[in-house]
């Protein structure tokens, strides 16, 4: 029922003609937007592009390392028997298993850093956009990934993103 009624709400404010953003209490922003665009989400995403990076190459190099050393290993399949040759195949095996839960586990850490640093840019950002709200007249803030239709006039993604850069342009990124 209280989805009902706020579906009912924002239908209303919708229906109201919006003949300019001064006149509109409703406005739409940009969220993706103004982490890819602003300064400080810019920043946050080229470091954890370069985690990204770092973690590729580092797979990269493991992946390299591995496959030498079992070409080692088939080549010495052809030299010893079976019973000196299992317990070094098995060994090879529990190492590419833990070498593979180990960069599983990195990737997981960072994909949930990622999230982290992400949520708290929304976080840092929120009381930003509530004080352009109010200075543009405005009671309710829509993401526009929830808006099925909006016009233009009440878009404050630009605002809201010079907004961002002159209180948090210069503040560093936590690792």
């Amino acid at each position: 029922m209280i989805y009902f009624r706020i579906f009912v709400f924002l239908l209303i404010l919708i229906a109201q003609p919006l003949r300019g953003s001064e006149n509109s209490g409703l406005f739409t922003v940009d969220m993706s937007k103004l982490l890819r665009s602003s300064d400080f989400g810019k920043r946050i995403i080229l470091a954890n592009n370069r985690a990204r990076q770092e973690l590729q190459k580092e797979n990269e190099d493991l992946e390299l390392k591995l496959l030498s050393e079992e070409k080692e290993l088939s080549e010495q399949r052809k030299l010893l028997s079976l019973d000196e040759f299992r317990p070094k195949a098995l060994e090879f095996n529990e190492k590419v298993s833990i070498i593979r839960t180990e960069q599983n586990n990195k990737e997981e850490n960072l994909n949930n850093k990622v999230r982290k640093e992400e949520t708290e840019f929304y976080k840092r950002i929120y009381p930003l956009l509530y004080e352009l709200l109010l200075e543009k007249g405005g009671l309710v803030l829509v993401d526009q990934r929830n808006a099925i239709m909006w016009d233009s006039s009440v878009d404050i993604t630009d605002d809201a993103i010079k907004l961002i850069n002159q209180v948090l342009g210069s503040v560093k990124i936590s690792n």
